[in-house]
């Protein structure tokens, strides 16, 4: 798998790293991930989902800046779990209030598991 991470020079900056998206991507069930080819770390602030798969381009986006690590990390193992899952979403993009509680009692043990193991280093950027 290919991880791409858009430079960012101004804060704020990515609320993970490339070794933060190793992590969470080998701690998951291999059938959330095995249509992935290409995971990037966008740069960009205003994006309507935090993490986002296009299956068409098998690559898996993450908007992380701006975000908290551990809201991040949910959102990204919530869309993971979805495409494993095999979730059909609404329109926009949305996740049906059915799934939600699945998505949700499958995700909290990784979470609970990998937020503590997420790089802890500091970047410094311009303000």
């Amino acid at each position: 798998m290919k991880i791409i991470e858009d430079k960012v020079t101004v804060y704020p900056p990515h609320a993970i790293c490339r070794a933060d998206v190793r992590l969470i991507f080998s701690s998951v069930p291999s059938a959330w991930t095995e249509d992935i080819e290409t995971v990037r770390l966008s740069a960009a602030r205003s994006a309507p989902h935090t993490a986002y798969f296009r299956r068409y381009y098998r690559t898996f986006t993450i908007f992380s800046r701006g975000h908290t690590k551990e809201h991040t990390l949910h959102q990204v193992l919530m869309e993971l779990a979805a495409v494993g899952f095999g979730v059909k979403f609404a329109s926009w993009h949305r996740m049906q209030a059915k799934d939600v509680a699945t998505l949700q009692k499958a995700v909290t043990p990784f979470l609970d598991e990998l937020l503590p193991k997420l790089s802890q280093k500091k970047i410094w950027l311009d303000r």
